[in-house]
């Protein structure tokens, strides 16, 4: 077991064709996890096939379950659910949906999960953002769309958000940086969480007041300790679908590296605490392990 308390800065579980979120929290817990930042997966990961706003709706409900199953197994977790930009290709693709009817469903589910953060029933919004692949025009115009009534809850209601986004160094935050001065974000900027970035995408950001998870993957672990100022959260990105080969790394392996390399004297305790707690407390105001 880790002497110093890992987070998990994002990371999905699915009940329906994976473990759920009560086996890998305990499985998290075990190997010293202490916080995960669950967010939900697409309707048909679940196996919900797409019916407008209420497949959604139930994609929440299920999300929402898991991260009760995951406060149970002993973590304290952040819940999110949210529109990703993938579905605004697979809605228009597979299922034939206007594009215009899939802005306006990106809308209403991104609102949707805005009122459950107000009640306090989730944390936030995500994920949300961009397309990492390349997409049509129109496509990405619906995507950044959806993604900036996101930012408009967060400068409202306090909601955080986790943004997906493609990889092109400074021009993504650039980007986002644009949408937040043309919207006022001001302080929310400090809610609007860039997820899964690269290192120097990741520093560039934090410089400009947002927070950041960073892959806690086995090859970029040893470069983000040597190298990056304890700005960051790690997340592992799991999916927990066997089908699916994009999970980053489990969660637990992950704690298990952290360990690892602190072991082998590559890295702090003061660093990994500011990475794994100090950060962690500071965005989703949860009392520290």
């Amino acid at each position: 077991m880790t002497l110093i308390p890992v987070a998990d800065g994002h990371g999905h579980s699915n009940p329906v064709r994976g473990m759920g979120a009560a086996r890998i929290a305990e499985r998290f817990k075990e190997a010293g996890g202490w916080f995960w930042a669950l967010l939900s997966l697409s309707p048909w990961s679940y196996g919900i096939e797409p019916a407008g706003l209420e497949s959604y709706k139930m994609m929440i409900d299920i999300v929402v379950r898991e991260c009760k199953e995951a406060e149970d197994a002993g973590l304290r977790v952040a819940c999110l659910a949210g529109f990703h930009p993938a579905d605004v290709d697979r809605l228009i693709d597979r299922y034939n949906m206007d594009p215009s009817k899939v802005l306006e469903l990106g809308r209403s589910v991104v609102d949707y999960a805005a009122g459950l953060c107000r009640d306090g029933v989730l944390d936030g919004i995500g994920e949300v953002g961009r397309q990492h692949y390349k997409t049509g025009a129109e496509r990405a115009v619906i995507a950044q769309l959806i993604l900036e009534r996101a930012l408009e809850h967060a400068r409202d209601y306090g909601c955080i958000v986790h943004m997906h986004l493609e990889h092109v160094g400074r021009i993504t935050v650039d980007l986002v940086e644009d949408a937040a001065r043309r919207l006022g974000l001001g302080d929310a900027r400090a809610r609007t969480v860039f997820h899964h970035s690269k290192p120097g995408t990741g520093s560039y950001a934090s410089s400009l007041g947002y927070p950041v998870t960073i892959p806690g993957v086995q090859r970029l672990l040893p470069h983000v300790f040597r190298e990056l100022d304890p700005f960051y959260i790690l997340e592992s990105d799991y999916i927990d679908d066997p089908s699916r080969p994009g999970a980053v790394v489990y969660p637990w392996d992950m704690a298990g590296e952290v360990y690892r390399l602190y072991k082998r004297g590559l890295v702090g305790e003061e660093y990994l605490y500011r990475v794994n707690v100090d950060n962690v407390v500071k965005l989703y105001g949860v009392e520290p392990p």
